[in-house]
């Protein structure tokens, strides 16, 4: 399969909406290279693209995503550690795209996401699942590690909490997931749909510059100490404040009418 037939792509124009289908429903949507380097790819091309306000992920067939594709990983079980290291590095950097990506992605999930299909749902700004969703990270019951998501799990969900996943390789259900905070709401199946539209509804009225900002600081923070934080923190405030967005958003409020974004 190529990486173009690995993905299906829909755009909603009414809602800017996109969103990426993961197409491998044999392999119940397993993470090859290949897949990654398409969705990378599409993120790419919508980066700059002001009609996509918000991007979506969603699996074909019976399952989200079960995790990393353990063939491919076999087959490099035997290569040298430069070639691993570069297959690492190639999933490392894609959840770094995903996690870091100017605009809110939203992972709707059903049936089993695992491992690196977990991943995936993890570095998502939202995740939306069906009540028949699973999620863990069941690396170590085949003697594997959760090794790069895991950096981003604890940031997500907390220490004891990813500790608990990640050491245990236990499933749990939608709604402990949504009681860890590792899911943002559970719908049941007749609700699902509706639930997505509304949520891209709503994205599709924010400012979209304001978002990307925000999206930028929740990843700088990371790295930061509390008190440079907040200096770094209370400076971006007063920058916000004399934007174009900010301008019109203020004066749409006082004047009781929609903001008009420039797009």
């Amino acid at each position: 399969m190529s990486g173009f037939d690995a993905i299906k792509i829909e755009v909603d124009d009414a809602l800017g909406a996109a969103t990426i289908r993961l197409n491998r429903p044999e392999k119940r949507n397993a993470l090859s290279t290949e897949l990654i380097d398409a969705m990378g790819a599409e993120l790419d091309s919508w980066r700059h693209n002001d009609a996509i306000r918000s991007v979506f992920i969603r699996g074909n067939g019976p399952a989200f995503c079960a995790g990393a594709d353990l063939e491919e990983i076999r087959a490099l079980q035997n290569a040298s550690v430069h070639d691993n290291q570069r297959n690492s590095h190639k999933l490392r950097d894609f959840f770094v795209k995903l996690y870091s990506y100017p605009k809110p992605t939203v992972a709707v999930v059903h049936g089993a996401a695992l491992a690196g299909g977990c991943g995936l749902a993890t570095c998502c700004d939202f995740v939306i699942a069906s009540r028949d969703a699973t999620f863990g990270y069941p690396e170590v019951k085949i003697g594997f590690i959760p090794a790069i998501v895991m950096v981003l799990l604890t940031h997500q969900i907390g220490e004891r909490n990813a500790r608990d996943l990640c050491l245990s390789g236990r499933t749990i259900d939608a709604d402990e997931a949504h009681r860890l905070g590792l899911v943002s709401k559970v719908a049941v199946a007749a609700d699902l749909e509706p639930t997505v539209q509304v949520l891209a509804k709503s994205l599709r009225g924010n400012a979209p510059q304001a978002m990307a900002t925000v999206k930028r600081m929740f990843w700088r923070l990371h790295e930061m100490g509390t008190e440079d934080a907040l200096v770094w923190a209370s400076d971006m405030n007063a920058m916000a404040r004399g934007t174009d967005e900010c301008k019109e958003g203020i004066a749409a409020f006082l004047e009781k009418r929609k903001p008009r974004w420039v797009e």
